[in-house]
């Protein structure tokens, strides 16, 4: 009986080692490797622009000269867009316009890519604006955001654009897009008012002053009381109690005003994004 059952064996192997049976075997290794090393291939995956003030076709149009600089400026190949599009589609980071690292995060495992980029875009007063976030496996839990602020016609801010696509690459911009470069309108005044710098430099200032004024009436209000105390211990009627007690009330609502002013610039900032902004 076990001289019989090593004999199946041996039929069985020697049947898989020739004729049709090997040849599908290694079509079916083949295959297997190609798909698995498809899959370890470095790759880039970008999630279309979510657009704000210009049509969907504007954006489209817009986010494709990007896509068409970024398929240059990449030594890996890029993911195809529906693809993509379809793979994030249910996702915070479309359904809820989520930019946090946990959102990107998210995408980036749903699409298996090395490297996303995700962004917004946007047009209002004649001046656009773009950010792209990027992950890249190669620096794990670190998003890193690029800025464009653009005041001018579309096709200087398209060239803008396209030029970003090589930074984020971190490749050297070619001369070709260089030189078609046009002066961003901004005025100097627009420039200092959007600088995030200048934002937290003036969130900070409002802050520091609301606190230095809470400080300082806070400190006078305690020295009227303490004046109130010692009147009050020699002569309850001294008219000049009603004096001191005005002052100290007063002193006392300019500290809560100071105060309120203090929260409420710190409020603003964190919740517009004063203090996150790179």
């Amino acid at each position: 009986m076990v001289l019989r059952y090593h004999f199946y064996i041996f039929v069985n192997i020697y049947k898989l080692f020739t004729g049709n049976t090997m040849k599908r075997l290694f079509n079916i290794i083949t295959l297997s490797l190609s798909l698995a090393f498809a899959q370890d291939a470095a790759s880039v995956a970008s999630v279309q622009f979510d657009g704000t003030g210009l049509s969907d076709l504007e954006t489209k149009t817009i986010y494709n000269y990007f896509m068409g600089e970024l398929e240059k400026a990449s030594d890996n190949p890029i993911q195809a867009q529906e693809s993509v599009d379809q793979a994030v589609a249910t996702l915070d980071l479309v359904t809820a316009d989520c930019y946090k690292k946990d959102c990107l995060a998210a995408a980036q495992e749903a699409v298996a890519s090395n490297v996303l980029l995700a962004g917004t875009l946007k047009f209002a007063k004649n001046k656009y604006r773009v950010k792209v976030y990027k992950m890249d496996t190669s620096n794990p839990g670190k998003v890193k955001s690029y800025k464009i602020r653009y005041k001018g016609d579309t096709d200087g801010f398209i060239t803008e654009l396209e030029i970003l696509a090589w930074k984020i690459m971190g490749k050297e911009v070619p001369g070709r897009l260089n030189a078609k470069r046009k002066p961003n309108q901004e005025s100097l005044f627009e420039q200092i008012a959007e600088n995030p710098w200048a934002q937290r430099g003036a969130v900070l200032a409002v802050a520091g002053l609301g606190a230095s004024s809470y400080l300082k009436n806070t400190a006078g209000a305690s020295e009227s009381q303490k004046r109130i105390d010692d009147l009050k211990k020699n002569d309850p009627n001294n008219i000049g109690i009603s004096a001191h007690e005005s002052s100290r009330d007063g002193a006392k609502s300019t500290a809560m005003l100071s105060l309120g002013v203090t929260v409420g610039s710190l409020a603003y900032g964190y919740f517009t994004g004063v203090f996150s902004e790179e």
